[in-house]
């Protein structure tokens, strides 16, 4: 009986033999897929990135100064800081697509504003939570708003605005919020949805 299985055993051997040798060329060939656009990323000359779509805070719609509750004030100084900053939304581009579109010596300033645009993102749904826990649920409203333009990746964003659009009857603004979500390629998309 064993000298029946040793045929079907051999087989069995030589299919993952050659299973595991097609997934090890596999991996080799993205490894050298990556290192060549690397490479070719390294080599990009400097673009010139002073006509991107930079974000403008607009302080002059936020409540800036109206409330003195804790924590507003010190919220408010990081979007004064922040407005005389770069800030670009990059979520989702390699560094090595970076580079490869702007060129390697835009790498630092482009990781800037998008270190920028991380902070701005926290700040604004931060801010608009205090805003709306001291119930000034339109000045809330208004930031919050300002975070979706800029296409955020924080969910409390949008799940805050979405709630406050439910408690204050604004159903065509909600529609509006959810298919938004529904059109944007954020990871937490369909826990949003949910919640929304």
């Amino acid at each position: 009986m064993p000298l029946l299985l040793l045929p079907f055993i051999l087989i069995l051997l030589s299919v993952f033999s050659m299973l595991r040798n097609r997934s090890q060329r596999s991996m080799k060939d993205q490894e050298d897929s990556f290192w060549e656009k690397e490479q070719r990323a390294n080599r990009t000359r400097k673009q010139d990135i002073s006509g991107l779509d930079y974000i403008q805070i607009p302080l002059d719609t936020f409540p800036l100064g109206r409330y003195a509750d804790a924590p507003l004030p010190s919220l408010e100084q990081t979007l004064q800081t922040l407005s005389g900053r770069k800030i670009l939304n990059l979520s989702g581009i390699s560094n090595t697509d970076l580079k490869l579109m702007y060129g390697a010596a835009n790498l630092n300033i482009l990781s800037d504003c998008d270190a920028n645009f991380t902070t701005l993102a926290r700040t604004l749904a931060d801010y608009g939570e205090q805003l709306a826990d001291l119930g000034h649920w339109q000045d809330a409203v208004t930031v919050l708003e300002f975070g979706v333009s800029c296409k955020t990746d924080v969910s409390k964003n949008y799940t805050l605005l979405g709630a406050l659009y439910k408690e204050h009857g604004e159903s065509s603004k909600l529609n509006t919020l959810i298919q938004t979500v529904q059109d944007s390629e954020m990871l937490l998309k369909n826990s949003i949805l949910n919640q929304l």
